[in-house]
């Protein structure tokens, strides 16, 4: 499906990426290794930022830990693109999909 929106929402256990356009919602999971410490997962990292291939425009929601390593992550030289296209990085806790997605549409989709 090709979307030109997406949301990820992550925490030190996975990932929730939300891709939308139109009518339509993809929702896809990432897993971490589990270890706690998502500062060092580059895989889990580079494993969300594969889900976000040919999106317009995305944004970052999460605990603060998880979602300001992320955020750090790509805009230090390893999503040097898709760092152009984040448009948005909120604390949100624990989010229900809903409430992830009506969020998301208001601050990308406008």
């Amino acid at each position: 499906m090709s979307s030109p929106h997406a949301a990820v929402w992550l925490n030190a256990e996975e990932a929730h990426i939300y891709r939308f356009g139109g009518g339509e919602v993809e929702r896809r999971e990432v897993k971490a290794d589990g270890n706690g410490r998502v500062r060092d997962d580059r895989e889990y990292f580079e494993a969300i930022l594969a889900e976000l291939t040919e999106v317009e425009n995305w944004m970052i929601a999460g605990p603060t830990g998880p979602r300001q390593d992320f955020e750090k992550y790509v805009r230090v030289g390893h999503a040097e693109q898709l760092a152009k296209k984040l448009v948005g990085v909120e604390a949100m806790e624990e989010p229900s999909d809903g409430e992830l997605l009506r969020h998301a549409r208001k601050r990308l989709a406008s």
